[in-house]
């Protein structure tokens, strides 16, 4: 059974929140032009043309140009084979810590155009980056207009502080306009083309906005006075094409921003293409990579505006699958627990039913789905009473209900769906651990090995939250305590380790006057400095060893608990145990495995079983070989598997000169861990068939925690 974490943070509902109270303020969004803005731009079959050319010599250009793989996009084409994973190579060298701010962005936006989640390459979320950049002073109004675009493009669940948010760098750039409404270089007191056509671009999701009306008229105006009368800006390709950029975003038509008797902005565009599809920088000029590049930015940009289909610069983040729980409790106890994808909430829970072969009947409302029967328990089965519900545990806080919400409810990442069977039934939401130091100092957090603890339960219904869950039976390891009027039950002191904390509270003939739920209880072990040993624990390891000390994962090995030996090494069933331990998946004691090695009356029959269920481990072998020490591959295996961990990288980038012998299989575990800074290697070396030693495991444990979603841990 899978337990929910006991200590749980509201720093993520709290961040969501002031978000969301700050756009409230603003009273801005990322918005695209009003639709109501009717657009005279016509976009004629000899700029489709002209694109189509543009597109098919960038093409050809090794590498491939970052700054047009947003047009790609945009256009629905096709990037070129193995991009995203190159691009993800260049984050991943850099481990999202860019030089320059342009270089951050221009990779963030490309990475985003390509199909990836900047908010996670390989647990990289490039937003903290970005907003701690101190480039973003240094380098002038267009690094703060992409960096402003790049974070409109970003949802970042990052708890890390930033000593920036949008609205600051909103802020910024008007700040930064100069009186003549231009906006200049860094370190320049006179305005820049590119570095206002930047700005608009930027702004131009703040078009609404009152407080940008009069910044953006004047910065218009300033472009106008400095264009030149072949529709064209200081004769550069490049130029005029971010100002056609900047104007299409702004919903204004390039093809009538002309000086009196002057050409457009356009014609001087189309005038530098060449005839085999490129452009030039200058009148008269060969192929120019830069200027082809931009013009293909600008001809996809004023497409966008004439078929009113939104900015060039918006709509690029992709969030990837999100990753949640879900349990199904009866009336009577647990029907089924497991992992979903996130999405609609009933959409969600039905395929995990129809996944597990559990029968089930929904309502005909479209609108609001609801279940009406799952294994043959009907809705009234007591008397006319009792019905099948649902709700999402959300962001570690709260539960949230459908009847609270206009909306059908949805799952995001770390969430947990429950679906319940009801009669006024009230749902668990935390468990607060307190104990006594020896000073007898009242203490939260992790219980201390062998000191006697109190658990304080909390239930919610759907109007109240954090209230005493009295007289709900409370159950850790054999023994059941009901709960007093506050919600207290006590327990004698505890050998380190991970424990389920089961919580219930059922009713004879009748739906459970609180749904089931499971906690995870930490016991910490002593210290690290309190073993005897200690000092054998590798440098590099010491900080990792004591961590997983204090959440649990790992205890002493000698009768009296005080040896750690960090070098002794893990067996396949140990390492697992320590696996499941950091993923709150509890064994069920009475559970058998599949593999013919694994007596049922063993110590580690039920672990092997569960590690079997999550897929963590496959009995197609038919042996598992429990007692035989684990190897660093077989250990990256197991880690890729129970963490459900991706590839980003291109395959080459990860030179190990011991792995290539190994199977596809391993070499992607490999990669995997290794992107991810679980299990790097030394050198150029992995090391693959060396046995796992416990201050390894240790570290694993604690680089893992950090990268799983919070309510798997």
């Amino acid at each position: 059974m899978r337990a929910t974490p006991i200590n749980r943070t509201i720093r993520k509902v709290t961040l969501t929140a002031l978000c969301i109270l700050l756009v409230l303020l603003s009273g801005r969004v990322m918005a695209e032009p009003s639709p109501a803005q009717k657009t005279t731009a016509v976009f004629t079959a000899e700029m489709q043309s002209a694109l189509e050319g543009a597109q098919n010599v960038l093409l050809t250009i090794q590498p491939f140009p970052d700054e047009a793989a947003v047009g790609f996009f945009k256009n629905g084409r096709s990037l070129p084979k193995g991009y995203l994973e190159q691009t993800a190579d260049k984050i991943l060298e850099q481990r999202g810590k860019f030089t320059k701010v342009a270089g951050l962005t221009r990779t963030a936006l490309a990475y985003s155009a390509a199909g990836g989640n900047i908010n996670n390459i390989a647990g990289i979320d490039l937003y903290p980056f970005l907003m701690n950049h101190d480039g973003i002073d240094s380098e002038g109004a267009a690094a703060v207009a992409a960096a402003y675009i790049t974070s409109k493009n970003s949802i970042s669940n990052s708890l890390e502080r930033t000593n920036r948010y949008p609205d600051l760098l909103f802020y910024q750039l008007l700040d930064m306009q100069l009186a003549d409404g231009s906006w200049p270089l860094a370190g320049q007191k006179q305005g820049d083309l590119v570095a206002t056509a930047w700005v608009l671009t930027a702004l131009a999701s703040e078009v609404s906005s009152e407080q940008t009306a009069q910044p953006i008229e004047k910065a218009l105006q300033w472009l106008k006075s400095k264009q030149q009368l072949d529709g064209g800006f200081d004769g550069k390709t490049t130029t005029t094409a971010q100002v056609i950029v900047a104007l299409s975003s702004q919903g204004v038509d390039a093809a009538d921003f002309t000086k009196e008797g002057g050409a457009s902005l356009l014609d001087h565009l189309l005038a530098r293409k060449l005839t085999g599809g490129g452009f030039a920088q200058t009148a008269g000029g060969g192929n120019d990579s830069p200027a082809t590049v931009q013009a293909y930015l600008a001809l996809t940009s004023y497409k966008l505006l004439s078929k009113q289909a939104g900015m060039l610069y918006s709509g690029l983040h992709h969030a990837g699958l999100d990753r949640a729980t879900i349990q199904v409790e009866g009336p009577g106890g647990t029907l089924a627990g497991g992992h979903i994808v996130g999405g609609d909430a009933v959409k969600a829970a039905a395929a995990f039913l129809q996944a597990k072969g559990l029968a089930y009947k929904l309502n005909a409302d479209a609108a609001k789905p609801a279940f009406t029967a799952i294994e043959g328990i009907q809705n009234g089965r007591y008397n006319g009473r009792g019905e099948w519900k649902i709700a999402v545990f959300s962001g570690g806080s709260a539960w949230m209900y459908p009847e609270n919400s206009p909306y059908r409810l949805t799952i995001g990442n770390g969430d947990q769906l429950l679906v319940y069977y009801a009669d006024d039934t009230e749902l668990l939401d935390r468990m607060e651990v307190k104990w006594k130091d020896k000073n007898g100092q009242e203490m939260g957090g992790y219980a201390s090995a062998n000191m006697p603890f109190s658990l304080h339960i909390t239930k919610s219904n759907g109007q109240l939250g954090g209230l005493p869950a009295f007289g709900a039976t409370v159950t850790l390891q054999g023994k059941s305590v009901v709960a007093d009027s506050t919600g207290k039950v006590s327990f004698a002191g505890m050998k380190p380790g991970v424990y389920p904390v089961q919580v219930t509270k059922y009713r004879k003939d009748a739906a459970p006057a609180l749904s089931k739920r499971t906690f995870a209880l930490h016991v910490s072990s002593p210290e690290l400095a309190s073993f005897t040993d200690a000092n054998k624990v590798a440098a590099w390891a010491r900080l990792d060893f004591a961590t997983a000390l204090s959440s649990g994962y790992i205890q002493g090995v000698s009768a009296s608990g005080n040896v750690l030996a960090p070098k002794q090494k893990l067996t396949r069933a140990e390492f697992l145990t320590l696996l499941l331990r950091l993923l709150h998946e509890f064994p069920d004691a009475k559970a058998t495995s599949s593999f013919k090695d694994v007596p049922a009356d063993k110590w580690y029959s039920g672990t092997i079983a569960k590690a079997e269920e999550l897929g963590i481990i496959s009995s197609s072998a038919g042996k598992f070989e429990p007692d035989r020490g684990i190897t660093r591959e077989e250990a990256a295996d197991m880690v890729t598997k129970a963490a459900r961990l991706s590839t980003y990288g291109s395959p080459d980038r990860v030179k190990f000169a011991d792995t290539s012998s190994l199977s596809e299989a391993s070499r992607q575990a490999i990669q995997a861990v290794n992107e991810h800074e679980v299990m790097t290697g030394s050198g150029s070396r992995f090391d693959p068939k060396q046995i796992l030693v416990r201050e390894q495991a240790a570290a694993i444990l604690v680089r893992l925690q950090k990268l799983i979603p919070e309510a798997f841990y």
